[in-house]
């Protein structure tokens, strides 16, 4: 190359105005923003943001000023989006340049032809409302609208690579060598017709060139073309958890000599297989996957997180000596498998086709997975598989992705479309073999319905892992464990249906989960092995020991504190959106031990621009965890350089100090600033005191049951054989998992025949103490309704004198 090229990309995540609703004329160049509140991105709606139910629903409006050099009109100028959730139309200077559909995928906006000399008004206007024909139409999450991920700007000759446009496969690996396609897009936005060559350099993890490729191409105006090219590569190294070794393609467009464009992408060289009888096989060796399910959002922020957050989080399921993140139950920022691929991760990247039981009630996340409702059909269909192309575009160089993921528990759709359901994901199945046929097509959550033989591997939820024993298909524990724990917990597993027993033709087994998050369903956020704060409890220290051979932490007791102490993970920071560091603070005794304290304190920045998500101060309570076992943590960030002092307060002890230097940008000088407090309202389940089925095709576990009668059935309407405990000895049980918390309208239960052996029902509220919070007397023969006007996570039947053969649990609620 003889010429410097031309492709640039800068983060755009600085200096952004923000407003609730959509104000008349917002997109216009000469609107009045002034008293817009002063945000960077990423950024969220729900700011501040601590696991509650409700969230805000509606319209928020971005805007920005960008600046364009001359030079810049000759080029393609394009705006990249890494997530906007999850309705975005793109403004540039008054001029709709493109709308997006789907919270949780990147896109690009070419707006070269919009732009002008000087001062540019980019404006994006966001609704997080609930649309019955886009993906997901539920979900247990909560789904905080705004630009939640990075925002780009990228500069590049017309004539260019294709936006992801260059796909690297490993053909085959064998003996330290290795066979690669390349296929890279090249676009040609000119009127000429273009002739060159593309050139390739990889480099190994010492910045050495290894093998070099190069071909002819040629593209006509307005036109694109896939140029195909095969490499070899000895002396590979290949990519593992244990050695997540990385190479690096450097590629060129040229011209006479001329570079006209480049990209750059870093890959892995491995192969994968997924079988149904000897389990996952990385570089042909057998790897029992043993991971967590992960969720995005953090304490405060919400969903926008920095890639120090995410590096963070990947980290953590790292420590406890996993080497597994299902990517629960949406696309994950690219960053996300970019921290999987360096740390060494595998990772599942799933699509947001969700199911959650419970009501299927149009307007709100609760829905049926599949709309019910016959127009919706087609866009609804449209958004999944354009939601799945996205994902893989993105996401198909990174080697820790092992599999592509069509959905979570979609059987939790309503009845009536169920077929329906289940021939979208055939198709989604398909769509995924058809983009990258390199990679296996899962479906997740698929322990109901036979949703498990439609694609190439089977996730198993809940009992899904007692249910299905050696089944025909390559296999794997997508969920299991679930246990709510708010405070620090109990040092114990969560193995549950004896997934611990490493059986050859499962591949592996996924802990739910790794974080607790937000959800629209009481304390089904806290099921965590790490809270919002990302502190582990107890239990992620029984994993450590159990993988890593760590010994625990001695755990803090009471005692008598006299100083606190100020901390951070990292003294320095970028202030460009995708850094922070975590602040931490401690309770000390006069020997410099942590002791246990149910006192508040408050962080406040007494110098410098940094901030909290709930802006310049915070206070970590008990009452929210915020200070839990004499610790508190809370993440912070600046978007302006310069020194920040932070200094702890709490009642009765001295105030402690420290710095934190953030770099680049404009630098912090007192300037005024508008720092929204939080969203004007929120909005959660709807207030609804009709009763509805919450237990329909619900988890369900039993001390015991004949293969051909589990207890799974006894929430099936659609099969009335029930179950049949494994014996009749005394103290057998049934327990219905609600995976979440609800007010109890009801509960019937039907037994098969004339039955006449007593039983207890209990409803059952796991909270930190896990104790029965209600209990009915014994009874006899089928009974309706009872135990009204609890509150339940769960419900057990146990039989003290001898078992017998229930029909059907109905548990009505809301």
């Amino acid at each position: 190359m003889t010429e410097t090229p031309s492709r640039r990309k800068e983060l755009l995540n600085r200096s952004w105005k923000f407003t609730y609703g959509s104000p008349a004329d917002a997109v216009e160049p000469a609107f009045d923003d002034g008293a817009w509140f002063d945000v960077g991105i990423p950024h969220s709606f729900g700011i501040p943001y601590f696991m509650q139910t409700e969230f805000y629903v509606g319209w928020g409006m971005y805007r920005r000023q960008l600046h364009i050099g001359d030079a810049d009109l000759e080029k393609r100028v394009a705006l990249e989006f890494q997530g906007v959730f999850q309705d975005a139309e793109v403004f540039v200077n008054g001029v709709s340049a493109a709308r997006h559909l789907g919270g949780y995928t990147a896109f690009e906006v070419d707006v070269t032809e919009l732009l002008i000399a000087g001062e540019n008004v980019i404006a994006v206007r966001v609704s997080n409302e609930w649309n019955a024909r886009l993906a997901p139409r539920a979900g247990e999450h909560v789904f905080n609208g705004g630009i939640y991920r990075d925002v780009s700007l990228i500069v590049s000759d017309p004539v260019h690579i294709a936006w992801y446009g260059t796909s690297i496969t490993t053909v085959s690996l064998d003996s330290g060598s290795a066979r690669l396609s390349i296929e890279t897009e090249i676009e040609n936005e000119t009127a000429e017709h273009f002739r060159g060559v593309l050139l390739g350099h990889v480099s190994d993890g010492d910045g050495n060139v290894v093998a070099t490729v190069a071909s002819d191409c040629e593209v006509g105006p307005g036109c694109s073309v896939k140029v195909h090219q095969d490499l070899a590569l000895d002396g590979v190294l290949p990519w593992h958890p244990d050695h997540p070794y990385l190479y690096q393609l450097d590629q060129a467009i040229e011209d006479d000599d001329r570079a006209v464009d480049t990209a750059v992408t870093e890959f892995g060289v491995r192969t994968i297989e997924f079988t149904s009888d000897r389990g996952f096989f990385l570089n042909g060796e057998h790897v029992w996957i043993n991971g967590a399910n992960v969720h995005q959002d953090h304490a405060g922020w919400g969903d926008a997180v920095t890639h120090t957050a995410m590096a963070r989080d990947v980290s953590l399921i790292k420590q406890a000596g996993m080497n597994f993140i299902r990517g629960s139950h949406y696309p994950h920022h690219e960053h996300f498998a970019t921290e999987c691929d360096g740390q060494g991760m595998l990772f599942w990247s799933e699509l947001p086709f969700w199911g959650i039981g419970g009501a299927n009630a149009e307007g709100f996340w609760n829905a049926s997975a599949y709309p019910i409702v016959e127009a919706d059909r087609e866009e609804f269909e449209q958004s999944c598989k354009r939601a799945l192309a996205e994902m893989i575009r993105v996401n198909r160089n990174h080697p820790s992705v092992v599999v592509w993921s069509t959905g979570n528990e979609v059987f939790f759709s309503d009845d009536s479309v169920i077929p329906e359901a289940k021939n979208l994901t055939r198709e989604l199945v398909e769509l995924a073999h058809a983009i990258d046929p390199s990679r296996p097509a899962a479906v997740g959550g698929a322990q109901r319905r036979d949703f498990d033989a439609l694609g190439d591997l089977a996730g198993y939820n809940g009992d899904g892992a007692a249910l299905f024993h050696n089944p025909p298909w390559p296999n794997i524990v997508s969920e299991y464990g679930s246990a709510i724990e708010s405070g620090s917990g109990s040092y114990s597993d969560r193995y549950t249906d004896g997934v611990e027993v490493p059986h050859e033709w499962r591949s592996g087994i996924v802990l739910w989960c790794g974080f607790h998050h937000g959800s629209i369903v009481p304390e089904m956020g806290s099921m965590g092995f790490i809270d919002y704060y990302r502190r582990p409890l107890r239990s992620w220290y029984w994993y450590r020991n159990e993988h890593r051979a760590i010994e625990p932490p001695v755990w803090p007791e009471p005692g008598t504190a006299v100083s606190i102490a100020l901390t951070t993970d990292r003294g320095e920071i970028s202030t460009d959106g995708t850094e922070d560091c975590v602040i931490g603070v401690e309770f000390l005794d006069r020997n410099g031990i942590v002791v246990t304290e149910e006192r508040s304190v408050t962080i406040e920045v007494v110098e410098g621009g940094g901030v909290f998500a709930t802006g310049p101060t915070i206070t970590l309570s008990p009452s929210d965890n915020g200070i839990r076992e004499g610790r508190g943590a809370v993440e912070f960030r600046s978007y302006y350089a310069g020194i920040n002092r932070l200094r702890a307060r709490v009642d009765g002890l001295p105030a402690a100090e420290l710095t934190v230097v953030a770099h680049g940008g404009e630098k912090w000088s007192g300037q005024a600033r508008n720092i929204a407090t939080g969203p004007p309202t929120r909005i959660g389940l709807r207030a609804d005191a009709s009763s509805r089925v919450l237990s329909e095709k619900r988890p369900v576990f039993s001390s015991g049951a004949r293969s051909d009668r589990p207890a799974n059935l006894v929430t099936d309407a659609s099969d009335p054989r029930g179950w049949i405990s494994i014996d009749a000895l005394p103290g057998s049980w049934l327990r219905v998992d609600l995976e979440g918390v609800w007010n109890i309208h009801g509960i019937a239960i039907d037994f098969v025949g004339d039955q006449h052996v007593p039983y207890r029902v209990e409803t059952v509220n796991v909270s930190d103490d896990r104790t029965v919070v209600a209990r009915s007397v014994a009874r006899q023969g089928s009974v309706n309704h009872i135990l009204a006007g609890e509150v339940a996570r769960s419900v057990i039947v146990t039989f003290p004198e001898a078992a017998t053969e229930v029909a059907y649990i109905s548990i009505e609620g809301s």
